[in-house]
């Protein structure tokens, strides 16, 4: 009776256990399912637009008046090089890059300098610095003060000032990233730093920022993101009639004021715009990851 009676009651166990095992096999399904469906709900709400302007870019005037849902036939090449040459994209591109990696590149370099100190305290007050920074990230940008600052200092209107003015919108970001990264660096790298007698900013350059290189990355690219896609900057702090200072947003505003109803050029040239950006994301990732992976090894 006693052996019996043990045998049910680990048979009942195994049984038990089984199930438990099973059910949780079913809500990882689940899990991964529901995560599978939204994952490619997000993707349908931000690729449905963009896969949109470019099937547009590709039609003829006429096929999108008559039938602004379906995808053409065939590709209308040509709106690309009414795009390229009506709009004056050469120009613009070239100004465009100037801005955003020259703008970019400082204020990638200040975050650093800004953010070393505020990570590892060595000024007064630097938590309500960093919470002043932060919160940059939440307020909208002052266009009128700026213009008012930029005629002051005579930054209106010209190249050099454009850059200058495009520095600071990225300097909160930066400093929030990079402040993380300073901070999961060990001291003792500094203090063996120190004995050796290394110079701050060669200590900086040497030893910080080679296991930063993932946050300076995406503080770069992310500055640069913002300054490629300004267009309230152009309008505000360059004149109507310098053309040749015009980045490619206010390149693009300018041709569709004139050319309204030009919809299928207007998309053509809304795509050579966006696709160095595009390829520049796209080809940084696998960089991106790797830098990750080697700066955690070293850190």
């Amino acid at each position: 009776m006693t052996g019996s009676a043990l045998a049910g009651r680990t048979s009942t166990a195994g049984t038990t256990g089984m199930r438990g095992t099973s059910g949780a096999a079913v809500l990882r399904r689940k899990r991964r399912l529901s995560r599978l469906l939204t994952g490619i709900l997000i993707a349908v709400l931000f690729l449905a637009p963009v896969l949109y302007v470019v099937m547009i870019a590709f039609e003829t005037p006429t096929h999108f008046l008559t039938s602004p849902m379906t995808p053409p036939s065939s590709a209308h090449l040509s709106n690309f090089s009414q795009g390229w040459t009506g709009a004056d994209l050469a120009t613009e591109l070239v100004n465009t890059v100037i801005y955003s990696v020259v703008a970019s590149a400082v204020s990638t370099v200040l975050a650093l300098l800004i953010a070393y100190p505020l990570g590892r305290r060595l000024v007064r007050g630097h938590g309500a610095l960093y919470a002043l920074l932060a919160a940059g990230l939440f307020l909208p940008l002052a266009i009128i003060p700026l213009f008012i600052e930029a005629r002051i200092l005579h930054l209106y209107d010209n190249m050099p000032g454009y850059i200058i003015l495009h520095i600071e919108p990225g300097l909160p970001l930066g400093v929030v990233v990079l402040t993380a990264f300073v901070l999961a660096i060990p001291v003792e790298l500094d203090e063996a730093a120190w004995l050796d007698g290394t110079s701050y900013l060669g200590y900086l350059g040497r030893v910080i920022v080679p296991l930063i290189r993932p946050a300076l990355l995406i503080t770069f690219l992310y500055g640069m993101l913002g300054v490629w896609n300004d267009i309230i900057g152009p309008v505000v702090l360059l004149g109507a009639t310098s053309t040749n200072l015009f980045p490619i947003t206010r390149g693009i505003y300018t041709f569709y004021g004139q050319n309204e109803s030009a919809y299928t050029v207007f998309a053509a040239a809304l795509v050579i715009a966006s696709l160095p950006l595009v390829l520049l994301f796209a080809g940084t990732q696998r960089q991106l990851v790797r830098a990750a992976i080697a700066g955690s090894v070293k850190g």
